[in-house]
């Protein structure tokens, strides 16, 4: 599952992502790691949410957010069975996908805040222009897969991770799982 995105679309979610380094005072940390990180997610989102718009899913989307991690709230809410539900996104970089064949995970909020991962989780990669969707992984799934996984650290994130291996995420399932969700009339 592929979404190309254009020139525009990138270079606004650039300058997005350093406009919120510049508004929330990052400093202590690579600041061109964070803007990376930022406008990457940022663009995932965008990507993701052409994929709803194209199936008529209904969602809502919590768009650019700026301001602390207290604060933030779920990528995406969805609707499923009269259920609302919240869904995730995962970017990892090539070496994650070719070299490791893993997706990291944040250890403080994976301990310190489960409440606040998604009931889903969707991992992608982005390669220039194309964001590739590989696979959905529930929630339950991930924390028992994060709860036995080893503890790293980033240098380069400046934080503890822990990783699940790439096969836990299913595209067939994210495929169903798409199906499944309640559309717009």
């Amino acid at each position: 599952m592929e979404v190309s995105l254009s020139l525009e679309e990138i270079s606004f979610f650039q300058k997005k992502a350093q406009e919120k380094i510049a508004a929330e005072g990052w400093s202590g940390r690579n600041q061109e790691v964070k803007i990376n990180n930022f406008s990457q997610c940022w663009l995932t989102e965008e990507a993701f949410k052409k994929i709803l718009i194209k199936n008529k899913v209904w969602f809502r989307h919590r768009g650019l957010y700026v301001g602390d991690a207290e604060g933030a709230g779920k990528d995406f809410i969805l609707r499923r069975d009269g259920k609302e539900i919240g869904l995730g996104l995962r970017s990892i970089n090539h070496d994650s996908l070719e070299k490791w064949k893993t997706v990291a995970y944040p250890e403080d909020r994976f301990l310190q805040e489960p409440e606040k991962i998604a009931d889903y989780v969707v991992v992608c990669h982005l390669e220039k222009d194309l964001v590739k969707f590989l696979g959905l992984i529930s929630k339950e799934e991930m924390l028992r897969e994060l709860q036995n996984s080893p503890r790293l650290y980033s240098p380069r994130n400046q934080e503890h991770f822990r990783v699940i291996k790439l096969e836990k995420f299913s595209l067939v399932q994210l495929e169903e799982f798409l199906h499944g969700l309640e559309k717009i009339s």
